[in-house]
């Protein structure tokens, strides 16, 4: 999905509803980016782009913390370089992208480390949607040529719509094109 810098990225291992991919980072933190099957759409098999950091002295992913080291971007690039990996292996499945962020009890989450005062609405709410949408804004041309995308909003309840650049979106569900 990305051909911009990366880091090395090792297969973990996958299952038939599981997929699991790891990076190391040149701060020592490893990232793990995780392929999971949450349902069926007709007779598509939809599964979720999961990321985080493994904490090594728990053996738990932690995926509501930001550990900005400086290298978002290449990190960003990473995690969705394993969407055309999951392609290849699953073309009439599809992937759903959100944020850990965006989960409802994020806000209260937040507020107990937060130094920014929100006075209500937490600003790091849906930002890790966001920052996704804004790549896939920055590269829509070049990446609706193999893949079609639709965006849940937050107005339009459970139903997607056919994405478009620059609206506001809680999650991205991709296909691969045939």
């Amino acid at each position: 999905m990305t051909r911009n810098k990366s880091y090395e990225i090792s297969n973990l291992g996958s299952e038939p509803e599981h997929f699991l991919y790891g990076f190391a980072t040149p701060s020592g933190n490893y990232k793990i980016v995780e392929h999971s099957f949450i349902e069926t759409r007709g007779n598509r098999k939809v599964y979720n782009l999961g990321f985080g950091d493994f904490n090594v002295e728990t053996g738990q992913v932690i995926d509501d913390e930001v550990f900005n080291m400086g290298d978002g971007r290449i990190v960003l690039n990473t995690v969705l370089s394993t969407i055309p990996l999951f392609f290849d292996k699953n073309p009439d499945d599809a992937m759903i992208v959100q944020g850990s962020d965006s989960r409802d009890d994020f806000p209260d989450k937040c507020r107990m480390t937060c130094n920014k005062s929100c006075n209500g609405n937490c600003k790091k709410k849906h930002q890790r949607i966001r920052i996704y949408c804004n790549f896939l804004d920055k590269n829509f041309k070049e990446l609706v040529k193999e893949y079609i995308f639709f965006g849940l909003s937050e107005s339009k309840g459970l139903d997607f719509e056919q994405y478009i650049p620059g609206n506001s979106y809680k999650s991205v569900l991709i296909y691969k094109k045939k």
